[in-house]
């Protein structure tokens, strides 16, 4: 199952060239877009994600991971393209519709594709490299974008669009994982894959955590950064430059695996999220822009560095219908994170601090739901 792995991280490759990503919510807001509204629409990305993951899950087990992705994918790639003529509110509505669609198809199955490609052997490690792949491709879109962007963020978008449209058929080429290796078919139905849930509680602690900690990371590294430095006075053309850093420090998740054989899973875990909290407590005190690029490129690359092993941690807690229950983990952590993006707006359109604030709370909360885990998961080992 090499040939898969090697087109999921060629999938992942193209998918992170984003060549517009630098300035994504400054694209919005030039076609019509508030900063409140562009929150809503992230508020209405989750709200569809919570309604559409299990059942995509449910469709993968059943039917494909292969067949899955295909479809997805080809989603996504549109959502791509019908953002090239979106103009105004309703437009990016529409959009958006079609994004959160595709994403919550992708999201638990290609995780599940991978895992049972390469076995339950060197999880962490081949984790690390899928999304070490889209960080080093967005490392070169953001290199690029400096180019682009200075020619127009049309031009940048419509780069992005060709990228999607060739993860398409990168897919295409993959080789499916045989149902009977991957599922219980006696278990099949989405009631059932819940019921199951139940006998590990605990790991919702850590699913909504770990998704609170990912959420106020993106939120800030990608859209509120922009907002940010824009405000201290830097050039937009150099938000390629920022974002580039960001991603040489993620691309450092393929190496994550070595801090955790050495120091441990949970400390290594930790002791990330605590840097990550202290980046956001810079980012509200400070008006310096080679500082505020310290916490940005920080913030970004930890997260990037943290998700091969909460990826690992959610894997080996799944026995069966493993892209059902990936899917169930989404849908609870979108339930928990859902209407963080509104609060987050609302207080963004009044005062870009006061969005800091929340977003260093919410880590908090995210850090301590993470400690309540592995407390219980040591305790369970006793």
């Amino acid at each position: 199952m090499k040939r898969n792995l090697y087109l999921m991280y060629t999938t992942a490759f193209l998918q992170g060239l984003v060549f517009y990503g630098p300035v994504s919510l400054l694209f919005r807001m030039e076609r019509g877009l508030s900063v409140g509204e562009f929150f809503f629409l992230d508020f209405l990305l989750m709200i569809i994600g919570i309604v559409t993951e299990v059942p995509w899950g449910y469709f993968a087990d059943k039917y494909g991971y292969k067949k899955t992705l295909v479809i997805s994918y080809s989603l996504f790639f549109l959502s791509r393209v019908a953002l090239l003529f979106c103009h105004g509110f309703n437009d990016f509505v529409g959009q958006t519709i079609l994004m959160a669609i595709s994403l919550s198809g992708i999201s638990g199955c290609d995780i599940a594709f991978l895992y049972n490609s390469c076995g339950s052997e060197n999880t962490e490690k081949i984790f690390g490299r899928y999304r070490a792949s889209g960080s080093f491709a967005f490392f070169i879109a953001s290199i690029c974008s400096y180019f682009i962007i200075s020619k127009s963020m049309e031009f940048a978008v419509f780069l992005t669009v060709i990228a999607y449209g060739l993860s398409v058929v990168m897919i295409c080429f993959t080789k499916d994982i045989d149902l009977e290796k991957s599922i219980d078919k006696k278990c099949i139905s989405i009631k059932k894959c819940l019921e199951n849930s139940k006998s590990f509680k605990h790991i919702f602690i850590f699913v909504i955590a770990t998704t609170l900690i990912a959420d106020i990371s993106y939120g800030i590294s990608i859209n509120l950064g922009q907002l940010h430095f824009k405000g201290i006075g830097l050039e937009i053309k150099y938000l390629g430059y920022i974002s580039a850093f960001s991603e040489l420090l993620g691309m450092l998740s393929c190496k994550t695996y070595i801090l955790s054989n050495k120091f441990g899973q949970y400390k290594t875990l930790k002791a990330m999220i605590v840097v990550m909290l202290i980046c956001i407590a810079i980012l509200i005190f400070n008006k310096s822009i080679f500082v505020s690029i310290i916490a940005i490129v920080g913030l970004s690359g930890l997260i990037s560095m943290i998700s091969p092993i909460v990826l690992d941690i959610k894997n080996k807690s799944i026995s069966k219908n493993r892209a059902t229950m990936l899917s169930v983990y989404s849908m609870v952590g979108s339930v928990a994170s859902a209407f963080i993006s509104i609060a987050i707006g609302f207080c963004a359109d009044i005062y870009l601090k006061y969005a800091f604030m929340i977003c260093f709370v919410i880590m908090g909360i995210g850090l301590y739901g993470v400690y309540l885990y592995i407390s219980k998961e040591k305790y369970n080992e006793i």
